[in-house]
């Protein structure tokens, strides 16, 4: 299903401090249409999770923060909303670049052979005992193809397809994949929707090396659970994590410049 886009459905910034935040005001001042999305050229102060910041040149990629109102779901399966923007964000991109090796990083990004292409950063807003409102914040690596030394191996689509891209074009794209995964949260189908982002997953099923503090263990990814927490399989124990409990350790493979 396509979503029909209107004037008032994308509000676009030359430059923000972060779309979340501006998203975030805008929802105190009124209600805007669901599907709002605020997008902007330049970010001066992107952010990815806890202190992590998001590294954007202007004018080449996508920042998006888009406003929901999920008021049909159960606060205890608000994961689902990030599962419903990884799989929009990787069914863009193997639209997009004819590719099948797109994974998603729990919790919150999208690889591409094995490199970082987009995060997701999301706002969850309950009272009481029903959600309220989800600002979905992504951004996604487009046009840019320097990047920052410091940064654990990013990559866009232009360096992966050595073509540029109309953001333009992307960015509908995209805001249609989540319409559509949206709509099937909508109806409750949450088992298709769990069947794909497991088949998604990084390392999923698969032996692979973490570390969780100090510690430095093998386990084997087995899921997700509804809150989030990443399910790993260490020895003959079932351990949950939250984000900032545990890290996987991946090996990156290089990729030639254009």
């Amino acid at each position: 299903m396509k979503f029909i886009l209107n004037n008032n459905n994308i509000i676009h910034f030359n430059t923000v401090e972060s779309t979340n935040d501006l998203a975030e005001k805008i929802l105190l001042e009124k209600k805007p249409e669901e599907f709002t999305v605020i997008t902007t050229d330049f970010q001066l102060k992107g952010r990815g999770v806890g202190k992590n910041m998001w590294e954007s040149e202007p004018s080449k990629n996508i920042l998006m923060s888009m406003i929901l109102y999920p008021h049909f779901l159960d606060p205890a399966n608000q994961f689902m909303l990030n599962k419903v923007a990884s799989l929009a964000v990787s069914d863009t991109l193997e639209d997009m670049l004819n590719r099948a090796d797109i994974k998603i990083k729990w919790p919150n990004d999208v690889y591409v052979e094995n490199k970082k292409i987009a995060g997701i950063l999301s706002r969850n807003m309950i009272t009481g005992n029903e959600f309220s409102t989800c600002i979905v914040g992504i951004g996604l690596n487009v046009n840019q193809v320097q990047f920052s030394s410091h940064l654990p191996d990013p990559v866009s689509m232009a360096r992966i397809s050595c073509s540029v891209f109309d953001r333009n074009q992307v960015l509908i794209h995209l805001i249609n994949r989540i319409y559509d995964y949206y709509q099937k949260l909508k109806s409750a189908d949450y088992e298709r929707i769990d069947n794909k982002y497991l088949s998604l997953l990084l390392n999923y099923q698969s032996p692979a090396l973490f570390q969780s503090g100090k510690e430095v263990f093998e386990g084997i990814i087995i899921g997700v659970d509804s809150f989030g927490l990443l399910m790993v399989n260490v020895g003959n124990e079932i351990r949950k994590f939250n984000m900032k409990e545990i890290k996987l350790l991946t090996k990156s493979t290089n990729h030639e410049n254009c």
